[in-house]
């Protein structure tokens, strides 16, 4: 499974655009790959366990879980093919 930290504004908790994909085993690892990224120490930084918040230098991010997308062998217009059943007269 791969992670995504996001970058939330620290008041009003809406997305500032910025996002790292992380690649690791669990939360655990992901938090410890963000804190790689940003430069910065477990002992600097304030998580909040309940909900996968990390603050970091007055920054705040979020964690999140994202499945990536295997790309399929077929084109996408054989997929949509199989899946029409028009009656031809």
């Amino acid at each position: 499974m791969t992670y995504k930290a996001i970058e939330l504004d620290a008041a009003s908790h809406r997305r500032t655009g910025q996002e790292y994909a992380l690649a690791a085993e669990n939360r655990q690892e992901a938090i410890a790959e963000l804190l790689r990224l940003l430069n910065a120490t477990l002992e600097a930084a304030r998580i909040d366990p309940s909900r996968t918040l990390v603050e970091v230098n007055a920054k705040l991010w979020t964690i999140v879980g994202s499945q990536s997308a295997t790309p399929s062998a077929e084109s996408p217009s054989l997929r949509r093919a199989g899946a029409k059943h028009k009656r031809v007269r």
